[in-house]
């Protein structure tokens, strides 16, 4: 797998590639970044880095904030994307004001503290849905290091991003990819309701994390869709 920049004029994205034939995009969930903004303008930097990389039209999967991301690009942007596949979509239902004054949880701020403990905070978060097998976590654990005291506040741009009036406007193929413990499986026949045609899978005994829990399952639900005639 080759790790490689690409100028946009939103700065340089940092991406991974492997394989050839059909360009597919992976959008991952939050957690990666300490420069966060709003979900429209996440999918303009999506977009760009196509155009860096002279990709016309892609097929795109979305994994919770990146299936929000890749929900806009869709809309937005439709004639850049092929089929979508869209892991754990759900609806948030704290108001702006809410999502932006909280206080504590997951998505607020952890601030560095001269005794460390802001380390054990991120064990915690990382940890907190219990999934196996424990380098999952630590891997999160890493990630949220390096996204520093900011690295949840991309929650923040989903929490006030309204989906649900969006889904319908989705008009390419599209699989709703859930999973039994994801947090809004409960939700998921109503997103795939929303959007006209769409199909729904679901991965059962799939954990939140389930793109690194269980790959292979992950890797042929998304395949199998994506080879799929369109009707």
């Amino acid at each position: 797998m080759r790790r490689a920049y690409a100028d946009t004029p939103e700065g340089q994205v940092h991406y991974r590639t492997e394989g050839d034939g059909e360009p597919v995009l992976l959008l991952h969930a939050a957690v990666t970044s300490s420069a966060e903004y709003e979900i429209p303008d996440h999918a303009q930097t999506v977009v760009s880095f196509m155009d860096s990389l002279g990709i016309g039209k892609a097929h795109i999967v979305g994994q919770f904030n990146g299936a929000m991301v890749a929900t806009e690009i869709a809309v937005s942007w439709p004639e850049r994307v092929n089929k979508l596949v869209l892991g754990g979509t759900g609806f948030w239902e704290k108001t702006e004001a809410d999502a932006l004054d909280e206080p504590t949880g997951f998505t607020s701020r952890n601030e560095l503290r001269p005794d460390g403990s802001h380390l054990l905070e991120w064990w915690h978060r990382a940890n907190s849905f219990g999934d196996r097998p424990l380098e999952i976590a630590e891997e999160r654990v890493l990630e949220y290091i390096k996204a520093g005291p900011r690295g949840e506040e991309m929650h923040w741009a989903g929490a006030v991003y309204d989906l649900k009036p969006r889904l319908p406007l989705i008009a390419c193929p599209t699989l709703v990819l859930d999973a039994t413990h994801f947090l809004f499986h409960y939700l998921a026949e109503e997103v795939k309701d929303l959007i006209p045609n769409a199909k729904l899978t679901v991965i059962e005994n799939g954990p939140m994390f389930v793109t690194r829990a269980m790959p292979r399952e992950f890797a042929e639900a998304v395949l199998t869709f994506l080879d799929s005639p369109d009707t």
